[in-house]
């Protein structure tokens, strides 16, 4: 309709049974490596059309994943599993590179409105990757039980009935992730995060700000 527009598309193609149409790639049914090389030829099939259509030039193309290939592990947050890629891909907008700074998915927003160069009011708890100072990245993981906060070579575990575990992470493979002794400004940075954005969405907080928005804290900084 020739208006500004975002749009979200979500596959599940690298899950059982690891099936795919016939004459995308030559590998057979059902294993694991057939289904990525599946999903990785569907991803250049979606750029190659998208390249010709009119919007191709002034779009951003952010592609990502939730974890590897499994998110278990022997460690309760094997930390190796949730090294993920992020993609950020508009070549007549944003020049090639290669970032190694941690990050979370919550802080792609706002790197990506940052790249864009657009000015915002916003709740995110997320942060510009190009405008966060050194020394601050953390990322965070989790899974049905578990919530961790990853700073710098430790990992805070959260669990049921309070518990709170810290952890040496393994960043290569999976192995035991030895407990340490606990960091009391760690743990708190954790829980702001996950208790003030816990109590914001459940009580409908997180939704469109109001036309004269007031500062809002940002959890885990103040």
């Amino acid at each position: 309709s020739g208006k500004p527009f975002f749009a979200h598309i979500m596959t599940t193609s690298n899950h059982r049974p690891y099936t795919f149409p016939e004459g995308r790639v030559k590998m057979p049914q059902g294993q694991r490596n057939s289904a990525v090389a599946y999903t990785d030829w569907a991803i250049g099939d979606f750029l190659r059309r998208a390249s010709t259509k009119p919007w191709f030039a002034n779009t951003v193309f952010v592609i990502t994943a939730d974890h590897c290939a499994s998110s278990g592990g022997i460690a309760a947050l094997p930390t190796f599993r949730y090294r993920i890629p992020l993609w950020i891909y508009a070549p007549a907008q944003i020049a090639p590179g290669r970032i190694e700074r941690r990050l979370s998915q919550i802080d792609i927003p706002p790197t990506v409105l940052g790249l864009l160069g657009m000015s915002y009011t916003t709740r995110f708890y997320g942060e510009d990757l190009f405008a966060l100072e050194p020394g601050r990245e953390r990322a965070f993981i989790g899974n049905y039980q578990k919530l961790g906060y990853l700073k710098g070579d430790r990992l805070l575990q959260l669990g049921p009935n309070r518990s709170v575990e810290e952890v040496h992470p393994a960043f290569s493979n999976d192995q035991e992730q030895p407990p340490i002794g606990l960091e009391p400004i760690l743990d708190e940075e954790a829980v702001r995060y996950y208790q003030t954005a816990s109590y914001r969405f459940t009580h409908g907080l997180m939704g469109d700000l109001p036309v004269a928005p007031v500062p809002t804290v940002r959890a885990g900084v103040h």
